[in-house]
């Protein structure tokens, strides 16, 4: 029987996100770049991680102005969506994940 949660880990791992990635929201049409990645320390899950991403299509910003809209995103929840296909990833390195 194959073990899911493995093959789940081990897709996680191949998703190695930078500075600079595009991030495409499948579902809204948003392109996203990502910006900045911060540590952050949680009690239950000890450190995680979040990125900004900054929406340069398709998003009305705060107040109307020129600025494109952010948005915080945990690492792991935007893996794991990359992964099923939420959203598109686009690495700075040329890197892609495909099924």
């Amino acid at each position: 029987m194959k073990d899911y949660s493995q093959d789940l880990q081990n897709r996680l791992k191949c998703v190695i996100l930078r500075i600079g990635d595009i991030v495409i929201d499948k579902v809204g049409g948003h392109i996203g770049i990502l910006i900045l990645k911060t540590r952050h320390i949680d009690i239950i899950d000890d450190d995680i991680y979040v990125w900004e991403v900054k929406w340069i299509n398709n998003v009305v910003s705060e107040f109307y102005n020129d600025n494109p809209a952010s948005t915080i995103l945990e690492e792991e929840n935007l893996k794991l969506c990359i992964i099923v296909g939420t959203y598109e990833w686009h690495s700075v390195t040329g890197g892609t994940f495909e099924l």
